[in-house]
């Protein structure tokens, strides 16, 4: 009788499981992520999420009837695609429990998410976005207080970003200072704070974890960054034994899944991949924070 094989299952279940809470910092961003196939070197035009100016009613021209507008758009070409993965020998496959499946699968989404992340933060330069807030101050000592001096800065007549649309990124040491300092009474938000992520916090729409940024962190608006995903697979199902998506049901990136059986060696690896990118938008619209 055939061994009968879970191992795939139980990853396959667990990344379904684990995008949402990796991807979760994409929404500071005007994205256009889908399942559709591109291979490397094309490019994908993203339009940018800006606001529209409020004005009053016109009866006599109705203005109900809007003019067509052509959003502003950034150009994200997509390069080599992103995998990972690993194999295991027969014997591993018949033996090695369920946890250990699950946690490759954490491990694994957790690459591709900070593959993405660095995407974005490797776009984050003083030649690609001018403005700067100065003397933010030591990670040791920011705490709520810092979060209502960035809001100010920010907002003021020189870098005009709307607070209540922006998300404030910061670095893992800057970040875990701040939620270290915070507790029910003094955040004072109405959704709790989970996955790196601090909605509402003094008027901003997030405060969040940026992972793998080096500097202080940053103020956006989604028009700032443009991030684009497309889905990447081989050209035939064969020699492969599973190839599917796996689409993040809140971001809509899709993974593709392979499983491949080398006949030979009795070796069943198992691997996930996609294609992103990231360009820079709206210049304007992001500004960066330094000690």
């Amino acid at each position: 009788m055939a061994t009968t094989f879970t191992g795939h299952e139980f990853y396959s279940r667990r990344v379904l499981k684990t995008l949402p809470t990796q991807l979760n910092f994409l929404g500071a961003f005007s994205t256009d992520i889908s399942d559709e196939v591109k291979d490397p070197g094309e490019k994908i035009q993203i339009a940018l999420v800006e606001a529209d100016a409020a004005g009053t009613f016109d009866r006599a021209n109705n203005n109900f009837a809007r003019p067509a507008g052509t959003p502003k758009k950034a150009t994200v070409t997509f390069g080599d695609p992103l995998i990972t993965g690993f194999a295991v020998t027969a014997a591993q496959a018949r033996n090695i429990q369920r946890r250990w499946w699950e946690g490759k699968a954490d491990l694994n989404v957790n690459s591709i998410a900070a593959s993405a992340s660095t995407a974005v933060t490797n776009l984050i330069t003083d030649s690609n976005f001018e403005k700067v807030v100065t003397n933010v101050g030591n990670a040791a000592s920011f705490v709520k207080s810092g979060v209502g001096k960035i809001a100010a800065a920010v907002s003021n007549a020189t870098n005009k970003l709307r607070v209540k649309f922006s998300t404030l990124a910061l670095s893992g040491e800057y970040f875990y200072a701040l939620a270290s300092s915070l507790d029910a009474n003094v955040y004072g938000g109405s959704e709790p704070v989970k996955n790196g992520v601090i909605p509402g916090l003094l008027g901003f729409s997030r405060v969040m974890l940026m992972h793998g940024y080096d500097g202080v962190g940053f103020v956006c608006e989604p028009s700032a960054i443009a991030f684009g995903a497309r889905a990447f697979r081989p050209v035939d199902d064969m020699p492969y034994r599973v190839v599917r998506e796996i689409k993040d049901p809140e971001s809509g990136l899709t993974l593709t899944l392979v499983e491949y059986p080398d006949g030979p060696s009795g070796d069943l690896s198992e691997s996930v991949t996609c294609q992103i990118g990231a360009a820079v938008g709206d210049a304007g619209a992001l500004v960066r924070l330094t000690a």
